[in-house]
């Protein structure tokens, strides 16, 4: 059996299933251990029996035992850098690649190339953290959450990548002492009762579930991220696209001097919150802080 033919297998399964086609070939993909390009000029070659059985008995865990495919890999990739995942963390999204890149141009506008202090609020696979501190050295982040196996990876992934970032067990802001330039955070945002798929259930309850409306993790940074932050700061949300609204008032009930500017993902969904707060500097116009 070729790698076509392999392929052609899983996809008409995962149609059959109502499952993800991407998926199944994302898995066969980083099976292989080639490049996508190596891998679609080695369409016609013959696998092995047992690099068949592999893929086959791991593609079934996917397929009816609805289990992700970065659990079933051990990684998945962000913003270029591949982490280390597992049931102990949310895996990370595209969506939140968008949040890192909001970040890091915010900071290139409004922080004039200074040093700064960066807290990550519920950190998981550390995918932002990590992110953040690989891609501007002048970002001095301290990552938390609220789990002690979280944190694990967290630091299991910062090591291997080699980024410096200090890592603390915290309920929010229980255990930070420190004040910050930057607060940024993708909290859990599905409301209670709202139903999930079946692959996103394995993922950690307490990484997907925000209270009755979603909302109470923004609700407990909010009323508690002034004291935490620096007379010129920048909070940034990840949130759901129905809070749109919801997480305007918030951030307009606890910071009502701030001014507030929303962004869509590329989805054109309503994802990001952004909240600056402080004097702007002389010369600045933070009109244009969304331009």
């Amino acid at each position: 059996m070729t790698y076509e033919q392999l392929l052609n297998k899983a996809v008409r399964l995962a149609k059959k299933e109502a499952k993800e086609i991407e998926a199944a070939k994302v898995l066969l993909v980083e099976l292989s251990g080639l490049s996508s390009s190596e891998f679609y000029l080695s369409y016609k070659m013959e696998v092995s029996e047992d690099f068949i059985a592999k893929y086959e008995t791991l593609l079934k865990r996917y397929l009816y035992d609805h289990e992700p495919i970065q659990h079933l890999l051990g990684y998945s990739y962000f913003y270029g850098y591949r982490l280390k995942v597992n049931e102990d963390v949310l895996i990370p999204r595209a969506e939140t690649e968008q949040l890192v890149e909001w970040v890091l141009s915010l900071y290139d506008t409004y922080f004039n190339n200074q040093e700064v202090d960066v807290l990550d609020l519920g950190t998981g696979s550390g995918c932002i953290a990590i992110a953040l501190a690989l891609e501007e050295q002048k970002m001095k982040v301290d990552a938390i959450d609220v789990t002690k196996e979280a944190l694990e990876v967290a630091k299991s992934n910062a090591n291997t990548l080699r980024a410096s970032i200090s890592f603390k067990v915290s309920s929010w802001f229980d255990n930070v002492t420190k004040k910050y330039d930057i607060i940024v955070a993708n909290p859990p945002y599905i409301p209670d009762i709202e139903v999930v798929d079946s692959i996103v259930k394995k993922e950690p309850s307490q990484a997907l579930y925000g209270g009755a409306d979603g909302l109470d993790p923004y609700r407990q940074i909010l009323s508690q991220a002034e004291k935490h932050l620096k007379p010129k700061a920048l909070i940034a949300f990840e949130h759901g696209f129905q809070h749109k609204d919801k997480m305007f008032e918030l951030a307009k009930k606890y910071f009502p001097n701030a001014f507030i500017f929303q962004e869509k993902d590329l989805a054109n969904k309503d994802r990001f919150t952004f909240v600056y707060i402080g004097e702007k500097d002389e010369g600045q116009n933070t009109s244009n802080i969304a331009n």
